[in-house]
C-alpha cells in the first residue's frame, strides 16, 4: 500500500467520517447539563491548577529569566494538550472494532475510517485546547506571534501517525484483548518521556536521541517554538516527521486491511 493510499482513504471517505465525528462529540455530551461546553471547562480548569500548583506554590520557572509567573503552566499545557490527542486515541483504539460489532458485519462500509473518526474527534478537542492555550500566550506576552499560524501544519503528520497507530491497535485489538492495558501503560511512557514537564536541554545528550523516538517530542517542542517563543519552523525537522508519518500511517493501514478479513469470525 502506497503512502497516497492513507489520504485517499481520507478523502473519498470524508462526508462520513465528518458525520460520524459530529455523532460522536454529540454522543459524548449527550444528556450532560454543560453539553459540549465541557471541552472548554475541561481545559480551562487544567490549565488553571498547573498556574496555581506551578507558578504559585512550586515557582517554578521553565526559563531561568522568566517573569511570568504563568509562563511554566503555559509551557507544559502545550504538551499536555498534544498527548491528550495520543493518549484519548490509542486508549479508545483497542475497543474500536470490538464496540462496533454492526459495523464488522456490514461489508460495504470502510472498516478503516472509524480511525479517522477517532483521531478527528480527539482533533475537536485538541483545537478547544489550543484555543485556550492561545488566550492564555496571549494574555502572558501580550500579543500573539505570527508564527501560531503554522500550527495546524505542524500538528498534521502528528495526527496522521496517531491514525497508523490507531489502525494498528484496533486490529490487535480485535485478536488481543489484553492490548488494552498494554495501552494505558504506554499512555504514560509517552507522557513522560517527552519534554512536557521538563525542558529538552536538561536531558543529558546520550539520552536525547531516545525521546526524539517519541512521536510527541517534535511535535511538542516546534509548538511551543512557534507559539510562545515566536521561532521559526524547523522545515527540515518537519519534512523528515511528515515522511515518518506517512510511512506509520501506510503501515498501519495496510496493517489493518490485512487483518480485517477475521473480523468477523473472532466477533
Amino acid at each position: 500500500m502506497r503512502p497516497t493510499d492513507v489520504l485517499r482513504s481520507l478523502l473519498v471517505n470524508r462526508h462520513l467520517i465528518v458525520q460520524l465525528v459530529r455523532r460522536e462529540i454529540s454522543g459524548r455530551y449527550r444528556g450532560s447539563f454543560l453539553g459540549v461546553l465541557w471541552t472548554f471547562v475541561n481545559p480551562l480548569l487544567m490549565l488553571a491548577i498547573y498556574t496555581f500548583i506551578f507558578g504559585y506554590v512550586f515557582k517554578s520557572r521553565w526559563r531561568s529569566d522568566a517573569a511570568s509567573p504563568i509562563e511554566f503552566s503555559v509551557v507544559i499545557f502545550a504538551g499536555v494538550m498534544l498527548h491528550t490527542l495520543i493518549a484519548e486515541c490509542i486508549n479508545k483504539a483497542p475497543t474500536l472494532i470490538v464496540g462496533q460489532t454492526n459495523f464488522v458485519k456490514k461489508v460495504i462500509f470502510p472498516l478503516h475510517c472509524l480511525a479517522w473518526v477517532t483521531v478527528g474527534s480527539a482533533l475537536f478537542h485538541t483545537l478547544i485546547s489550543i484555543f485556550i492555550f492561545l488566550v492564555a500566550v496571549a494574555f502572558m506576552q501580550g500579543s500573539l506571534s505570527i508564527g501560531i499560524l503554522w500550527m495546524p501544519v505542524l500538528i498534521a503528520p502528528f495526527a496522521l501517525m496517531v491514525a497508523g497507530v490507531v489502525w494498528v491497535v484496533a486490529a490487535l485489538g480485535v485478536y488481543l484483548r489484553d492490548i488494552g492495558q498494554l495501552m494505558g501503560l504506554m499512555s504514560s511512557v509517552l507522557m513522560f518521556l517527552a519534554p512536557i514537564f521538563y525542558p529538552l536541554q536538561s536531558v543529558p545528550d546520550r539520552f536525547r536521541a531516545i525521546l526524539y523516538l517519541n512521536p510527541l517530542t517534535f511535535v511538542v517542542e516546534q509548538v511551543r517554538a512557534v507559539a510562545i517563543w515566536g521561532q521559526p519552523v524547523d522545515w527540515v525537522g518537519w519534512c523528515v516527521y511528515t515522511a515518518v508519518s506517512f510511512l506509520v500511517a501506510a503501515c498501519g493501514l495496510t496493517v489493518f486491511q490485512r487483518l480485517r478479513s477475521g473480523f468477523a469470525d473472532v466477533l
